[in-house]
């Protein structure tokens, strides 16, 4: 059970990391566009953007699932610190989701300078995780 929940872990990293490139290049056009997007680059970012958080989601499942199913293994302050990353992915990403869909209910345009400043947490917040989870298993 525990290889079966690795192995969806690692497909969430990979979708989650998809979806944040994916977006960020698509993002950085927008912005570069200075206008809003095509419907359909706006629809395609949506839908990047809910693979992205569903991915987020299923690493924090795994994640902990493995967690409980190891509770006797002697973590180090890395895996704590590496929590911390996870955490500063996880809260702005969803506050971008739920900042896209009410732009997308209210039929207005999302604050580009604020999913800007997010994602920009949220890579920091990947770059910490990953950084301190090899060390942490390493």
């Amino acid at each position: 059970m525990f290889f079966a929940l690795k192995i969806i872990h690692f497909f969430a990293l990979l979708g989650g990391g998809a979806a944040a490139i994916g977006n960020g290049i698509l993002m950085k056009r927008v912005i570069a566009h200075e206008g809003p997007p095509p419907p359909m680059v706006a629809n395609a970012m949506g839908v990047i953007g809910k693979i992205g958080f569903a991915s987020i989601l299923l690493l924090w499942i795994t994640g902990i699932a493995m967690l409980v199913m190891n509770a006797g293994t002697n973590l180090t302050w890395l895996f704590y610190v590496k929590l911390v990353g996870a955490a500063a992915v996880l809260v702005p990403v969803t506050m971008m989701s739920i900042h896209s869909a009410g732009a997308q209910k209210s039929g207005s345009a999302p604050d580009l300078n604020y999913l800007k400043t997010m994602s920009k947490i949220a890579r920091a917040g990947v770059g910490i995780a990953i950084i301190f989870a090899v060390l942490a298993f390493n």
